[in-house]
Formats: structure tokens, C-alpha cells, sequence
């Protein structure tokens, strides 16, 4: 367990303990308002059938990089955009679109749109020259594996300016979760039940104070690596509040829509980067 390695106790987090937890979360004023997603898809090969070939698509891409990058699956691809405002959300959203449907058709591979794959797909994992992946996946059942390959899904990034406001917007964010896993849900509730298998702490909570939350990230092993919170609303590394919950999709106008809702949540008027007063909440 996490807690055991760092030799912190649950019941007695030091301000050194806080400290370290709270530097893990970069926060850039500046982005307080912008927007990221990160989309999933599946990829298969030329006649449509899905295939593990993420290393050969992402280096064709010239990825890893800040646009593209891996999942933890190599049937699988992550294309990223932002932080950017939201009214250039669209238009950066159909530039990508038709710079990947180029690259798609010059080395002959496909990128589905699937929630959930079907049942056969392979299970290779992307080898991570870090070994992160190869880690997550060392003691892993075959069935939590099986699900965690085959769900994809589209990851809206909302940017915060420093660590009070993102405990805030984030509390503020939890209460909103049905409305926005009913939003983010093509089928049928399929993707979430095997979501839920793979991460059963995926329902976020509240948190008094980044103690609280700290204490929970030892409890639950995400002390040293806030990435492996996997609720389906979190506070990200790169200091955003992160919404994990809509389907993968190609409609660019529906990622959109949940950018904006997002955006609303988070307590930004009008969608131009304007906050609201969080004194109220």
C-alpha cells in the first residue's frame, strides 16, 4: 500500500506530509478559465478490424508528444487539445480532424469511436519506455485488465488558479455528477459498469480541506501519484479540475456542449473566462 511505502499514517498527516501532496498539483493562474480534452479512441487497421497499434500510429504522429499520446492499451489513442479558450474550442476540434483523417489515409488505419469494444479485442499493453503501464497492469486480474481496454472515453479539463478555488470548484463540481453522467452516456450504462469494475472508488467525494483530501489519497494509495485517483471527477496534476465521465465520440459539436457545461459548473461566466464569486458556495 501506498501509505506503508511513505510512511505516512492516515490518522496523523504532518504539515510535511501536506506539503509534499499539495506540490504535485501545478497550478498556472494564467489558465484559471481555459479548457482541455483529451480524447479516446479505438484504432484498427485498414480493414476495420481493431489492432494493437498505438507505437506505430503515435510514431507516424510523432508522439508521444503534447498533441498525442498513448492509453494504456495499444488498441487505443489519446489525442489531446488545450489549454485554450472555449471559443476556440471548435474550430481547433476540426483543424485535428482533418489532420488525422490525412494521416489515416496515408498509412491506412482507422480510428473507431466506440465507448465500449467488443469482447475479443487484444490486450496488449503499450510499452512504456517509463514502465508505468507495465506496472499498473503487474498484478492485475484478467477481468479488471479486460475492462479497463476496452472502454474509451472523452476527458474535459477545466483550469483553475491555484489550490483553495480548485477544492471549491471541485466540491461544487461533485454535486453535479448524475446530471453529467447522464449527459456523458451512450451505452446504456455499459462503459460505467465496467468502469466501476475497474476502479471501485470512481464516485468522488467532497473534501473539507486538501487534509481531507490527502488523507484519502493515502488511504487509497494515490499519495504519490494523484493520477491514480480515478474518480470520475478529479483535481489533476496539471491543476484542473478534470470531468472523466462522457463517451468517446467523433460529434465534435457534443464535445463542445460538455466543455461548456463543464465550464459552467466550474463557475465561469458566459464561457469567456470571467469567474464567478466563490464566496458564496
Amino acid at each position: 500500500m501506498d501509505r506503508l511505502i511513505v510512511g505516512i499514517s492516515q490518522d496523523k498527516i504532518s504539515e510535511n506530509d501536506l506539503n509534499n501532496f499539495l506540490e504535485k498539483f501545478k497550478f498556472v493562474p494564467e489558465n484559471a478559465g481555459l479548457v482541455g480534452v483529451e480524447r479516446e479512441c479505438f484504432l484498427a487497421d485498414s480493414e476495420g478490424n481493431i489492432a494493437a497499434i498505438s507505437p506505430f500510429v503515435l510514431r507516424i504522429l510523432g508522439g508521444p508528444n503534447d498533441s498525442f499520446g498513448p492509453e494504456l492499451a495499444s488498441i487505443q489513442l489519446e489525442d489531446r487539445i488545450g489549454p485554450i479558450k472555449i471559443s476556440a474550442l471548435a474550430g481547433e476540434l476540426k483543424e485535428r480532424e482533418k489532420f488525422l483523417a490525412s494521416a489515416e489515409e496515408k498509412f491506412h488505419f482507422k480510428r473507431l469511436f466506440l465507448e465500449v469494444a467488443p469482447t475479443n479485442v487484444p490486450l496488449t499493453v503499450y510499452p512504456d519506455p517509463t514502465g508505468r503501464y507495465q506496472t499498473i497492469v503487474k498484478n492485475l486480474p484478467r477481468h479488471i485488465l479486460d475492462a479497463g481496454c476496452r472502454v474509451a472515453a472523452i476527458h474535459v479539463h477545466v483550469g483553475m488558479k491555484d489550490h483553495e478555488t480548485a477544492l471549491k470548484v471541485y466540491n461544487k463540481a461533485t454535486e453535479h455528477l448524475d446530471e453529467l453522467m447522464s449527459m456523458g452516456d451512450f451505452s446504456s450504462g455499459h462503459r460505467f459498469g465496467l468502469y466501476k469494475m475497474m476502479a471501485p472508488n470512481w464516485k468522488p467525494r467532497p473534501y473539507r480541506n486538501w487534509r481531507d483530501y490527502c488523507r484519502k489519497a493515502v488511504f487509497e494509495g494515490f499519495y504519490t501519484d494523484p493520477r491514480k485517483c480515478w474518480t470520475l471527477i478529479r483535481i489533476s496534476v496539471h491543476g484542473t479540475i478534470e470531468f472523466r465521465m462522457f463517451g468517446s465520440t467523433n460529434d465534435l459539436k457534443r464535445i463542445v456542449e460538455s466543455a461548456k457545461r463543464c465550464l459552467s459548473i466550474c463557475g465561469f461566466d458566459d464561457y469567456d473566462g470571467k469567474p464567478l464569486d466563490y464566496n458564496g458556495w
